[in-house]
């Protein structure tokens, strides 16, 4: 293995697949949340869990307690999304998707007509949550 170890950048692969698998779903009644994890210690025993908040977002986390999570994500549909994430807000709801791993976090704002617009860090209470709801995210290993 070369000295150069190429790193991925998790939480930011989860937002874009987060925010492709909801691009057509507009519907403001629940945010969804998202968790990659490994089930086991084994690095090949991915598993990603695409879920409606039922509850809370802590209380919808638990059930990934004991596995190893690596990131996670939460996507809603918001009428008025935080000043700071969007500069093109003309008044329609947009779909905001956060995204955190071990590193940090990234973000998608996606418009109606389809354009999006990335953030990286931003001091979102939702972020705060994530990383308080989840157990201590692992270090994704690439060797």
């Amino acid at each position: 293995m070369p000295d150069d170890v190429i790193r991925t950048d998790v939480a930011l692969v989860l937002a874009k697949l987060v925010d492709a698998a909801l691009a057509d779903d507009w519907g403001e009644d629940a945010p969804t949340v998202a968790v990659l994890c490994r089930a086991s210690e084994d690095p090949d025993d991915l598993r990603l869990a695409l879920k409606r908040i039922a509850g809370s977002v802590e209380s919808d986390l638990e059930v990934f307690a004991d596995d190893y999570c690596l990131a996670a994500a939460h996507s809603t549909v918001e009428r008025h999304p935080p000043p700071e994430l969007t500069h093109h807000h003309d008044g329609s709801p947009v779909r905001v998707t956060v995204a955190i791993d071990h590193d940090g976090q990234a973000g998608i704002v996606r418009h109606r007509n389809g354009s999006l617009e990335h953030f990286g860090d931003a001091d979102l209470l939702l972020v705060k949550l994530l990383r308080t709801a989840l157990p201590p995210l692992m270090v994704l290993s690439n060797e």
